[in-house]
């Protein structure tokens, strides 16, 4: 089992590492005139241009004038007029793409060492690290390698700056705010669909082919099958009309809590239906299996043999997707927070796109790779834990 969690983490940060970098090279190659404003591209010359490519990380400062543009002499720089040609000209900044994305992951792996009052003192880069332990005003003893008295070290795990849709907010910092106010409804939509489905789906396959099983069917027939959009408007005005519920999020609000009752009910609609659906479905399976027939003949009463038998086999698969279900809370919801104007990550991945902020892009798709991988990851290991029957190595190693 060691061997296998030490595989598959390697493997998940292999996977997490090159999907990241296909989207930074993918980003850094986009057409220069999108990171500029209509404004901007009719009164910046090519030398602004050039700066404000340089400020937004997307090219590498000259090496003969240093980003000023002009030589001591007073005369123009040929280096970088032939830069903003590249970068311009041809309408791509795709210059030193891997040295960025190198800069990149040094950047976020850097560690900044605060004084005794909280200010920071140094930025230690990972790559120089042991160069920086001979400094003294870093604030680490040259001598041991360790920090001074009343200085502390933290990791900052650096994404860069916001540079359209969050302007100077660090990336991780509006990460944490979205990610809040997303994890505040998802969450207890999660768990009230997990158990209404759950125990609505025991209920359909207890009394199969009954008026109960007919009426959870069309429950789900018609969630799939009508527009969510739709769903969604129906809720709202009846909420508001028929309970007088708030049409809109407020965190701020004297009962913030009222504000979302409308977004989790619209977020467990689905949810519920699609636990029912596969509840119901693995549970008739598993009454048609030799077992439970066998069961019964022996004498076991229907509750028992639908609870301790038939519900613990058929909550396995359901296992293996709820760790991802738990951890993909962080995401959000984009029809339901936009729907509900909740200030969370659903729509932000869409709106930083669209905006060209390429830091904020790059910080998301990172968290919702990471996610994706490790809920999966932790869905086989629960499988293991609920069924011991099930095996991840086997004879011949690591499945």
């Amino acid at each position: 089992m060691v061997k296998y969690i030490l595989k598959r983490l390697f493997q998940s940060l292999i996977t997490v590492l090159l999907v990241v970098s296909i989207v930074f090279m993918l980003l850094r190659m986009m057409p220069s005139d999108y990171f500029f404003t209509e404004e901007e591209l009719i009164k910046f010359t090519d030398s602004q241009k050039y700066a404000k490519l340089e400020r937004l990380g997307l090219m590498e400062i000259c090496q003969t004038c240093h980003g000023k543009g002009a030589l001591e002499d007073g005369s123009g720089c040929p280096d970088c007029k032939l830069s903003v040609q590249d970068a311009l000209g041809t309408g791509y900044v795709g210059r030193n793409v891997f040295s960025q994305l190198f800069d990149f992951y040094k950047d976020m792996l850097e560690m900044r060492v605060y004084n005794a009052k909280g200010k920071e003192v140094k930025s230690i880069d990972p790559v120089n690290f042991f160069t920086y332990l001979s400094q003294k005003s870093s604030g680490i003893d040259p001598f041991n390698g360790k920090l001074k008295e009343g200085y502390t070290a933290k990791a900052t795990f650096n994404l860069g700056k916001s540079i359209r849709l969050e302007k100077n907010q660090y990336v991780t910092d509006v990460i944490a705010t979205k990610m809040t106010a997303s994890m505040r409804i998802s969450i207890i939509s999660l768990i009230l669909s997990l158990i209404l489905g759950v125990v609505l789906g025991v209920l359909q396959a207890r009394y199969k082919d009954g008026v109960f099983d007919h009426i959870g069917t069309g429950y789900t027939v018609i969630v799939n099958a009508v527009p969510h959009l739709v769903i969604y408007t129906v809720i709202m005005i009846a909420g508001s009309a028929l309970f007088g519920l708030p049409m809109r999020y407020d965190a701020t609000a004297n009962k913030p809590y009222l504000t979302m009752v409308l977004p989790v009910v619209c977020l467990s609609i689905g949810s519920t239906a699609g636990y029912m659906l596969w509840t119901r479905r693995y549970m008739v399976d598993e009454l048609n299996k030799d077992y439970i027939r066998l069961a019964k003949l022996k004498g076991l009463d229907d509750r028992r043999v639908m609870f301790r038998h038939v519900l613990k086999n058929a909550f396995v698969p359901l296992a293996q997707y709820l760790p991802y279900s738990i951890l993909l809370t962080v995401g959000g919801s984009l029809l339901v927070e936009t729907f509900f104007s909740v200030p969370g990550m659903g729509p932000e991945l869409t709106k930083a796109i669209s905006r060209y902020d390429l830091n904020l892009v790059q910080g998301i798709v990172l968290l919702y790779a990471t996610l994706g991988i490790l809920g999966v990851f932790l869905g086989d290991l629960l499988m293991t834990m609920i069924d011991p029957r099930i095996k991840l190595t086997g004879k011949e190693g690591v499945r």
